[in-house]
């Protein structure tokens, strides 16, 4: 019987796996394809690397920039990863199971074809599930001198709201001389579908001659407003313990920064749940999540202005706000410089956005 059985095989199920296998523990991955590469495109901050293996980015931006009423540049590194070199550097001394989860037993996992398998650790890393407000996207892979006309080759689009729809590109290096164009909705309750986004992302490239027909395609969909998983027997890891981003959607970085503190807490016998949602952490998702009820609620010129009060904070604001998942100091200094610079309409959404959020607390 392994000390650790992880169901799910992305990129913050390996990374737990990898640091439970450092410790000594025998751990296995199970999932329908354990050793497939991801296909989706992952970034993350150039400060947040410290906590992946070596050599393990596609790409680094030299710079990056965001688009709102007036330009900004992000004044942060950002990077996207390697899958398969992270993959193989995470997959080592890592046992796999191939098979598709049905189910929870005690103490294990049951499989779709019967198998039952065993441990004294069993996580979930499977992916978020529940929620109503989605992000959704969809994105074309060109090659670098395609996208020139829109990005400069070695640096990045982060977010390009100059549109006439309540949608941004999302224009990201990817190496080997190739550029993903995603159009993204940040944040829709219901979801906007894929096909009025690729016609978003057509007439958005049209006047540069770029066409998407025949091109390989990227289509994104996830919950952001997952709330925080109960107790149970089955430790939760990654966007399945609520790790995800309200805001940007992103919840890698921070399974790689928890990764080693939840398998130390594995390894030592302790219970990891008080590593997962720590008070302080629990008040950054009250305030998260208070965000992203304002948000759905602006409109699409409301939504450009709130980004560029966002993008107007210095550096510290938005990487506390962005990162600090239990730095609720950071996270509420950033939200009160947004509300101070806000107009008198965006600041009695922001009271709403309370009250709902306060309300779902209670009720859910």
């Amino acid at each position: 019987m392994p000390d650790v059985l992880i169901a799910g095989a992305g990129p913050s199920g390996w990374a737990l796996a990898a640091h439970c296998a450092r410790l000594g523990l025998e751990t296995a991955v199970v999932a329908p394809r354990p050793l497939r590469t991801w296909p989706a495109t992952y970034g993350l901050w150039g400060d947040e690397l410290a906590m992946l293996p070596p050599d393990v980015t596609a790409a680094e931006p030299k710079v990056v920039r965001a688009y709102t009423n007036k330009p900004h540049v992000v004044a942060r590194r950002y990077a996207i990863l390697d899958n398969d070199r992270l993959l193989a550097a995470l997959a080592k001394n890592v046992a796999v199971i191939t098979g598709r989860v049905a189910g929870t037993a005690e103490n294990g996992l049951e499989l779709a074809d019967g198998r039952t398998f065993k441990a004294r650790t069993v996580v979930n890393a499977m992916g978020s599930r529940g929620g109503t407000a989605e992000q959704t996207a969809y994105g074309v892979i060109v090659p670098e001198e395609v996208a020139a006309p829109i990005v400069a080759p070695g640096e990045a689009i982060f977010m390009d709201w100059r549109t006439e729809h309540n949608t941004f590109l999302y224009a990201m290096p990817l190496g080997q001389g190739k550029v993903l164009l995603e159009e993204t909705a940040l944040a829709r309750r219901p979801a906007m579908d894929f096909q009025t986004l690729r016609e978003a992302l057509r007439q958005r490239l049209a006047p540069y001659g770029i066409k998407i027909d025949n091109t390989d395609a990227e289509r994104v969909r996830f919950p952001l407003d997952v709330p925080r998983p109960k107790r149970d027997q089955v430790l939760p890891f990654g966007a399945a313990a609520g790790f995800v981003h309200p805001a940007s959607g992103y919840s890698v970085g921070e399974a790689f920064r928890l990764a080693p503190r939840i398998a130390a807490a594995i390894a030592a016998g302790e219970d990891a749940w008080p590593a997962l949602w720590p008070a302080r952490a629990r008040l950054v998702h009250f305030l998260r999540h208070w965000g992203l009820e304002m948000v759905l609620s602006l409109s699409a010129a409301e939504t450009r202005a709130f980004f560029e009060l966002f993008f107007d904070l210095p550096p510290d604001a938005q990487r506390g706000y962005l990162s600090g998942r239990d730095d609720p100091a950071a996270t509420m200094a950033a939200m009160i410089r947004i509300f101070r610079s806000a107009s008198s309409r965006m600041r009695l959404i922001c009271a709403k956005s309370v009250i709902i959020r306060t309300h779902n607390m209670n009720n859910g």
